[in-house]
């Protein structure tokens, strides 16, 4: 994979549960239980279109993603999808 076949930015409106007004950061980037906190508000929340936009970002930039949560998943969930992705591949 090179580095044009990586996904984008998101398209991100603002009205998102983690870029609204008054959102916690800490919601997606804090301790475990204010992760799980954030990961429930974008399952809940955040436009299905737009968790899909996210979660490619996050997978094809894994050390940008960090330990936050990105389309309603982890870092651990992000490293099975991709440890999938690649034995599809292979």
């Amino acid at each position: 994979m090179n580095t044009t076949d990586l996904a984008p930015w998101p398209q991100l409106t603002g009205s998102e549960p983690c870029r609204a007004d008054g959102a916690e950061p800490e919601n997606w980037t804090g301790t475990l239980k204010q992760r799980e906190k954030g990961k429930e508000e974008c399952l809940a929340n955040c436009p299905e279109s737009t968790r899909r936009q996210c979660l490619a970002w996050a997978l094809d930039h894994p050390t940008h993603a960090g330990s936050g949560i990105w389309a309603g998943t982890t870092y651990t969930d992000r490293r099975r999808l991709r440890e999938l992705r690649k034995a599809a591949t292979d």
